[in-house]
């Protein structure tokens, strides 16, 4: 199967004073778990409301459902399982794993970080053809080391989110969390659209949040 995986730059949502949120602002912040728009801006807080109020005008007044995540990070702490894989793939195969042969829906995201340098998301762009793993296999167990051996050879590109960027990308674009590679906050949201999750929004306020460790008996 062949993806062309990219995103897009879709401009920024530094706040207008320039003044970047600090750790106090992050640390603060409410998370969400598939809120709709509304829901998330009258209970957030001033990174969620920055974010929302400046999205790109095609992304306003349609069905959408918003995840957001703060971490408090360590160096070799993942705010994400780590692994190239896909947003919003229907999850319809015995297996319940990723269904790539048929897809239900075409899901759509755009994606901001504050503070995303602790641990920024990495793409994996261009094109690239891959063999649909069969049922009983982890798709995305298979696929991390092809694309990771890509980026290698130069038939992808690794290229990294910036903070306080609109990052657009479809449900073909591979990407994953990455290691954090100091100590900090960091501020994650992502808003879907084209998805069925976009009409079934749960709007919940989400009181914890997980890291994950590449070596956990390493200890704290």
């Amino acid at each position: 199967m062949k993806f062309d995986s990219k995103f897009v730059d879709r401009g920024s949502f530094m706040p207008a004073h320039g003044l970047t949120f600090g750790k106090e602002e992050v640390c603060k912040e409410p998370m969400f778990y598939r809120a709709s728009a509304d829901f998330a801006y009258e209970h957030g807080g001033p990174i969620t409301r920055q974010f929302l109020k400046n999205l790109p005008g095609d992304w306003k007044n349609i069905p959408v459902t918003i995840d957001s995540r703060v971490h408090m990070l360590m160096p070799g702490w993942f705010p994400c399982i780590p692994g190239m894989h896909h947003d919003d793939i229907p999850r319809t195969r015995e297996d319940r794993q990723p269904n790539y042969e048929q897809l239900d829906y075409s899901a759509d995201h755009i994606m901001g970080l504050v503070n995303g340098d602790v641990a920024p998301t990495e793409f994996a762009v261009g094109e690239i053809d891959l063999e649909i793993p069969p049922v009983g296999s982890l798709v995305y167990r298979e696929w991390h080391p092809k694309i990771m051996q890509a980026i290698d050879a130069g038939v992808l590109q690794s290229t990294k989110a910036e903070s306080y960027k609109y990052i657009q990308f479809d449900n073909f674009a591979f990407h994953q969390g990455t290691k954090a590679v100091g100590s900090g906050w960091r501020w994650f949201i992502r808003v879907s659209r084209n998805t069925d999750r976009a009409n079934d929004c749960k709007n919940e306020i989400r009181q914890q949040v997980q890291v994950y460790m590449e070596n956990p008996m390493e200890g704290w």
